[in-house]
Order: structure tokens, then C-alpha cells, then sequence
């Protein structure tokens, strides 16, 4: 503590010796009472701010929910960075909670009806409508503009699912897209050159029939033919590349309905009826039973040690009259908190585990596709995939050709109505165009 000075009230040079040290005595008594009082209380006020700053420092403690469906490797990558955000940032707890991919929806639907949302979450980006249209989520413009964050490193196509009016609601935090997988050991035993893949449509059902193998299970090209949106999801791509679209411009009514539309449906009819592929559930790739599937980018890092045979990836396959496409999948993340202090924390995190660094391991580690161009541009990540998985090459290069579903609240509903019409055409339950013209009323149906 300073030393005060000592109220004079008198000049002492004016004063006798004896009168001199008499007032000098009171003088000291006067400034030594409000020293001891002024010393006191000082001790007081700082033992009461340490006790109080010790109830705040336990109350900045901020616990955060967050919920989301990343399981096996990835769930554990994601695992890996919420610990190492949290060590970080003492004052924040976040709890990563998994759902599974199925149930997440669901209960998020409950979470919003009841009033009882986590704090923020990460979910698939066809559900982003229908969240932002729930009123639940948290703006991200003022956080954003805060942060100073430049949104613009973002890819476009994948901010635009998260942008209703002028209003970000999420960001893009992992993102994939569909290209060919080739067992190598059963297209060599069938004299086929893994390096040397299929390029059109022709030449990918010509592939499919020579490697196909029915006397030892063994199907050329593996198709998602049960309902849901595993159907619908591939399905749009073969729509896509034969120069078709879901929907409208103004995603108002069904537009598969259409010449592109029926081209893409005989073509998966003729891989059926060429023996190509046997209508069967899925899975049977990664069981070692079929030549070739189109499937995510994720499955590199899971295939990469789990597949007991020899593996590589192509270029998605398409018509030599058509266009390359492919879909785009991935999560985004968002708040859901409706505290001004979690509100904060949590975008706080969103921006770490959105940043060039975060995502940079992240995609390293998971065999997600970048979501900013600073990643997919960054020397050290094109070296990482050239050097240690080059199988992931064909998805980088082909996200330029990626396609969003549907950015509608009802797209959930539409994408089971058209699976379940198109299954009854690959069952031979009804024929092709019938099953487009039903597919087409169910649609319009959802969206009026």
C-alpha cells in the first residue's frame, strides 16, 4: 500500500520548540487512527475479493452440450479435440455427447418441442432448413463480425445451407462427397486393371458383369436399393450426371421426373438385369463380396484399416453424353444456446474447430473433404494426401463437381417418398416411368 501523506493543518516552522513537538504528537495520532482504519479495511476488501473471486471464477466455468453423430474413428477424433478445447480453456466445459446418426434428428425435433435444445450440436446439412425454421438457433452475423472470422475461406455451396434471408445459423465443419471404390484383388483375379478404372457409364456396367461372380457371391457393383436416403442420395448423383435435377430452381416441385430422370433409372435396371449387381442389403463391399461401390469419402480413413483386401478409388463413372457430378454430404455445426455467455463460448469453439489449423488435423485424420479453401490449397495437407493417401485424391478433386440436395425444411420426407417409389421400379413392382410419376405426386405433395 502507498504511504498517505500526513494532514497538515498548521506551518510548524511558525511554532515554538515544545509547541513544535506537542502538535507534531497529535498530528501522528490523527494520521495513525485513519492508517489503521484505512489498513483494515484494505485487508478486508481483499480478503473479500478473493473469496469472491473465487465464486466468479467458478461461475465463469461454462458447460456447453454438444451433440453429435460421429462415431468409431471419428467420434474418437472428435473426442480427441473437445479434450484438448477444454484444457484449453479452463473456464469452458463442453460435453460431447453422441447420438446416433438416426436418432439425432428425432430427438433434436423433441429437443425443440420441449424447450430443453443442447447448447449446440453438429448434424447433417439437408436438416439445416428445417432447424432454422424451428426459431432455436442462434444467429451467427454479430459473432462472426466480432471474431473478425472470414467467412469467405468458406466454400460457397456450403455457406449457402446455412444462410436464410441475411442470417448465417451454422457453419460447414466436415464435408464429403461420393466416388468409386475398386477391390483390387477381385478386379485382378478378374483380369481387370485397377489402374486403369472405369470412366463412362458403359464401360462401369461392362466392368461390373466381368468381375461379377455368382457362384461365389461375389456382384460387380454395389447399389443402396432400400428405402431412405441412402437410395436417394446415390441415386441423385446418376440424376445429376445424366443432366436431371431433384427439384426446381425455386424448389418448389419435383423435377426428376424427366427425361434425365428415366435415364438414370433404366440405367440402374440394366445393371440389375445385366447381372452387374443382385439386389441384396448393403455392406457388401467392405465385406470383400463386390468389385465396386460408390460410396463417402469418410469410408478412406475406416477402409484404410479395417478392409482385409487391396483397395483403391476412382472418379465416379458417367454417361459420355453426360456431366461429372457427385454429392455433397457433411455435417454443420451450430448454437442452439439461448444464454448470452454460452451463446459466446460456443461460438467460440465453432470458431476453433472450424479454423485452417483445427480442420487441417481434422480432415487429415477423418478422410473429410476441407471445407475452406485455405485447407484444400494448403501445401502441407496436398503433400499429407499425395504421401500417406492418395486414394483420397479422386474427392478433392471432383468437390468441384458436387452437388447440394435440396436446401427444403420437408427434405427429410421427400427424399423416403422417392426411395420408396424407385425401390418398387428396381423390385419390378411397377415400371420405371411409373415409379418417376409417383415419386413426383408424393413430392409435389410434401411441398405444397
Amino acid at each position: 500500500m502507498p504511504s498517505l501523506p500526513v494532514p497538515v493543518n498548521h506551518r510548524l516552522d511558525d511554532l515554538p520548540l515544545v509547541e513544535k513537538l506537542e502538535e507534531n504528537k497529535k498530528d501522528m495520532k490523527r494520521t495513525a487512527l485513519p492508517l489503521v482504519i484505512v489498513a483494515l479495511l484494505a485487508a478486508a476488501f481483499a480478503l473479500q475479493g478473493v473469496s469472491s473471486l473465487g465464486v466468479s471464477r467458478a461461475q465463469e466455468t461454462i458447460k456447453l452440450t454438444f451433440w453429435n453423430y460421429w462415431d468409431g474413428k471419428n467420434g474418437e477424433v472428435m473426442q480427441a479435440l473437445v479434450d484438448r478445447y477444454n484444457a484449453e480453456h479452463p473456464n469452458v466445459e463442453i460435453e460431447n455427447v453422441f447420438v446416433g446418426w438416426g436418432e439425432l434428428l428425432p430427438k433434436l425435433q423433441l429437443a425443440v418441442t420441449g424447450g430443453d435444445t443442447p447448447d449446440l450440436a453438429a448434424a447433417d446439412m439437408v436438416w439445416m432448413p428445417f432447424l432454422a425454421n424451428s426459431g432455436v438457433l442462434t444467429p451467427l452475423n454479430g459473432l462472426i463480425e466480432a471474431s473478425g472470422t472470414d467467412i469467405a475461406d468458406f466454400y460457397p455451396a456450403l455457406l449457402a445451407v446455412n444462410t436464410y434471408g441475411d442470417q448465417y445459423y451454422g457453419l460447414p465443419v466436415s464435408t464429403n462427397n461420393l466416388e468409386l471404390f475398386i477391390n483390387s484383388d477381385l478386379f485382378e483375379a478378374a483380369g481387370l486393371d485397377p489402374a486403369a478404372p472405369p470412366t463412362t457409364w458403359a464401360e462401369l456396367q461392362d466392368m461390373a458383369v466381368q468381375c461379377a461372380n455368382p457362384e461365389q457371391g461375389i456382384i460387380g457393383l454395389e447399389l443402396y436399393t432400400q428405402p431412405g436416403e441412402g437410395l436417394t442420395w446415390q441415386f441423385q448423383v446418376y440424376l445429376w450426371q445424366a443432366g436431371g435435377d431433384f427439384l426446381t430452381d425455386d424448389l418448389t416441385a419435383a423435377a426428376f421426373n424427366s427425361e434425365a430422370g428415366l435415364k438414370a433409372l433404366n440405367y440402374w435396371l440394366g445393371l440389375i438385369d445385366s447381372g452387374a449387381y443382385t439386389l441384396s442389403d448393403w455392406g457388401l463391399f467392405g465385406q470383400g463380396q463386390a468389385c465396386m461401390v460408390m460410396d463417402g469419402s469418410w469410408m478412406v480413413g475406416i477402409w484404410a484399416g479395417t478392409a482385409p483386401f487391396a483397395w483403391t478409388t476412382a472418379p465416379m463413372p458417367y454417361p459420355e453424353d453426360g456431366e461429372p457430378a457427385t454429392n455433397m454430404g457433411g455435417e454443420h455445426i451450430f448454437v442452439m444456446a439461448s444464454d448470452e455467455a454460452k451463446q459466446q463460448a460456443a461460438w467460440d469453439f465453432i470458431n476453433w474447430l472450424t479454423s485452417t489449423e483445427t480442420q487441417l488435423e481434422w480432415d487429415q485424420q477423418t478422410g473429410f473433404m476441407p471445407v475452406r479453401d485455405s485447407v484444400a490449397t494448403n501445401e502441407a495437407y496436398r503433400t499429407w494426401i499425395e504421401e500417406t493417401e492418395p486414394r483420397l485424391l479422386p474427392f478433392v478433386e471432383m468437390q468441384q463437381y458436387a452437388h447440394n440436395r435440396p436446401p427444403v425444411q420437408q427434405y427429410s420426407e421427400l427424399s423416403d417418398a422417392f426411395s420408396a417409389a424407385i425401390e418398387r421400379a428396381l423390385y419390378g413392382q411397377i415400371s420405371p416411368e411409373d415409379a418417376l410419376a409417383e415419386a413426383e405426386t408424393a413430392v409435389n405433395g410434401l411441398l405444397k
